[in-house]
């Protein structure tokens, strides 16, 4: 089998989710990523037009994201070009940024097709923009979003967990939705820190609106000046920035912000750090990286299947939110059982090896229906 993958950016310097497809080699399955230079949120560094990563081939066609989602004409030559000498079985599509040139490509070739989002969530699928901040017209407006992205393809996928009750539900009388964990594997060969600092708290990811940033402005208050805490460190970008802001203006260098790095730095700050902290309604990325590297999670709002006092910890008032963050400095069984139950779902759900056998078995089963 050959898959075509559309990426909005897609490069293993700063990107994880490489690691879900590297593995299909080993099941006789060819890759061919046509994606845009630069990583959108994950980097403002280009990556090479061409790369061979392991056994995936990159041919980053296009400029920029925006080329990507409202450009195509200068670079489809090319891209079709690409497209007739791999003649692929299946098109991957990964985004609503990657909608228009999936689009261009099936009407010049008939692919069978498989979209793929974070999450079917309808609150975090329509920008604030367009809803104007009010939720019931921003899940109206998801919904739609995600219904007439389904009828464009052959399948979905979504790689959020609390999906899954509602699959069927989602796919209609096509039931053509599935979910597949989101990939996390860590690079080969990575450096990851021998100590931790026990003073340090640490959040590394976009400041978008679903990462619920403005609950630092009450929470890292509170814990800064409650608990042993002496640096909360931010890694990311995005419109939140201000957020970041007003605290670096209250707490000066106790807040520690880098607008991004690679992800092997990413995995080694993660392993340096006492605890990961975020606000967000989510997870992926970040809680999956938290937990590969043991790094316990504080992550009161998360709806990303979390356990509490095992894979992390959810407190759901400031009282309650100082006070588990004081129980990590008091007890340590409770901070090695956070860690252990971080490896034992990193290693069930979001390993390469794990997520690409799940990606493999969507294929199978989209491309078979597809030409039945």
């Amino acid at each position: 089998m050959k898959i075509l993958a559309l990426y909005p950016g897609l490069n293993p310097v700063f990107d994880e989710v490489i690691y879900a497809l590297t593995p299909l080699a080993a099941h006789g399955v060819s890759v061919r990523v046509i994606a845009s230079r630069l990583s959108a949120l994950k980097s403002a560094v280009a990556g090479a037009e061409y790369e061979q990563f392991q056994n995936l081939e990159i041919f980053r066609v296009l400029p920029t994201l925006h080329d990507m989602s409202h450009n195509l004409d200068p670079s489809m030559e090319r891209i079709l070009q690409l497209v007739d000498e791999f003649q692929p079985d299946l098109l991957l599509v990964n985004s609503f940024h990657c909608q228009r040139l999936a689009r261009r490509i099936r009407r010049h070739r008939a692919i069978p097709t498989v979209m793929r989002l974070e999450s079917a969530d309808p609150a975090i699928l329509v920008q604030r923009r367009y809803s104007l901040g009010i939720a019931p017209l921003s899940r109206l407006l998801g919904t739609l979003r995600w219904r007439l992205a389904a009828a464009e393809v052959d399948a979905m996928m979504t790689n959020d967990p609390t999906d899954l009750p509602r699959l069927s539900r989602l796919g209609g009388n096509r039931g053509n939705v599935y979910y597949a964990g989101h990939c996390a594997q860590q690079p080969a060969g990575v450096t990851l820190s021998t100590e931790r600092n026990r003073g340090e708290m640490i959040y590394i990811g976009s400041l978008i609106r679903h990462k619920n940033c403005d609950q630092w402005l009450t929470s890292v208050p509170a814990i800064l000046e409650q608990t042993p805490v002496e640096q909360f460190t931010i890694i990311g970008r995005g419109a939140s920035q201000y957020v970041v802001d007003r605290l670096k203006a209250r707490y000066g260098q106790r807040i520690s912000y880098l607008p991004g790095v690679t992800r092997e730095e990413a995995l080694n700050r993660l392993s340096a750090a006492f605890f990961a902290y975020t606000e967000s309604s989510s997870g992926w990325g970040f809680l999956c990286d938290a937990w590969s590297t043991g790094t316990p999670v504080l992550c009161p709002q998360s709806t990303f299947n979390i356990v509490p006092g095992w894979t992390g910890m959810m407190p759901q008032s400031t009282t309650a939110l100082v006070r588990t963050v004081q129980r990590l400095y008091d007890d340590t069984d409770y901070v090695e059982t956070l860690r252990l139950g971080g490896y034992t779902r990193f290693h069930a759900e979001h390993s390469a090896a794990v997520v690409s056998k799940q990606y493999l078995q969507i294929f199978r089963d989209t491309y078979t229906q597809a030409i039945a």
